[in-house]
């Protein structure tokens, strides 16, 4: 049937619009303590034997700059020695791990001093550069006075080197997944209405915020997204057939993008009334589908 209801409500609820707000509202929270719980993850102190450290290492390291490893010995007692355990891994054997989340591959480990700046408890070390996709993996030994060792082992701990970012397009890569966000909270809004209204509130509004919000998505997903992997790892692609794990960021984004697409082709006759499917369960589709992008989006299902 065309979306020409027979009565048009003089007035519509405002339940819609206070439930997309409070949503919002408890989307931004749940994003803003997500992100200070990973900056204070960064410095939690751990207990190694007798001594308590923070480590903070730089994620994804540049090409040509070298890693610093900084610990912080809090506690009282400092320890006699404090070295940095590592080995590295070349792009091939980084490859497995960083695609198809195989454990790393172990190798010969060595050591180097981990320099003290005084009796501040501060200590420092530094490895040279690696190569794009290149891989450290690490963990901190500290020595007591007795010549006992206590290893900081954090559970494959690693860092990744990466090509710096083209500023430009890694900009238009973020401005679009915002305008996703933006027209998904509109489709909320709209679905709910039409809901609400039992079909008096017109379903083109969430349908046109649907194809808009499914056009960024898939530009900042995959010429956008696919653009900026293989810069900065060269890699442009690791979902399916490569890796079929639904976990993978590329496979959400996958899964996301054919989600939409088919919600849009089954409504794709509205103006001429050959729709596949109603105007209210295309409403619930896209109700469903928008909180769960969106809630993929801030746990990490975008690239």
């Amino acid at each position: 049937m065309p979306d020409t209801p027979n009565e048009k409500p003089s007035t519509f609820p405002k339940w819609p619009l206070y439930l997309t707000i409070l949503f919002g509202l408890i989307v931004g929270v749940f994003y803003s303590m997500d992100s200070m719980t990973s900056a204070t993850i960064k410095h939690k102190p751990i207990q190694v034997g007798p001594y308590t450290v923070e480590i903070t290492v730089r994620d994804n390291p540049t090409l040509e700059t070298p890693v610093t490893f900084p610990l912080v010995v809090t506690s009282e007692k400092q320890p006699r020695e404090v070295k940095l355990v590592y080995y590295s891994l070349n792009k091939e054997e980084a490859y497995p791990t960083m695609v198809h989340k195989l454990p790393p591959k172990e190798k010969e480990l060595s050591e180097t001093d981990m320099q003290p700046a005084g009796k501040s408890g501060f200590y420092v070390a530094k490895l040279p550069p690696l190569g794009m996709a290149e891989m450290y993996y690490y963990n901190i030994k500290l020595t007591d006075e007795n010549g006992q060792s206590f290893n900081l082992h954090e559970k494959n701990a690693n860092i990744v080197y990466k090509r710096k970012g083209i500023s430009i397009v890694t900009l238009i890569h973020f401005v679009l997944m915002v305008m996703v966000i933006f027209f998904l909270f509109h489709a909320i809004y709209y679905a709910l209405m039409h809901i609400a209204t039992n079909g008096g509130f017109t379903i083109k509004k969430a349908f046109n915020n649907v194809f808009w919000s499914t056009l960024f998505f898939f530009i900042t997903s995959f010429p956008i997204g696919c653009w900026v992997s293989y810069n900065a790892y060269g890699n442009p692609w690791t979902g399916i057939p490569i890796v079929w794990d639904p976990n993978d960021v590329d496979n959400k984004s996958l899964g996301i993008f054919i989600y939409w697409l088919i919600i849009i082709l089954l409504l794709k006759g509205l103006d001429k009334g050959k729709n596949k499917i109603g105007t209210k369960a295309f409403a619930w589709l896209s109700l469903l589908g928008s909180i769960l992008t969106i809630l993929l989006f801030i746990t990490g299902g975008h690239r």
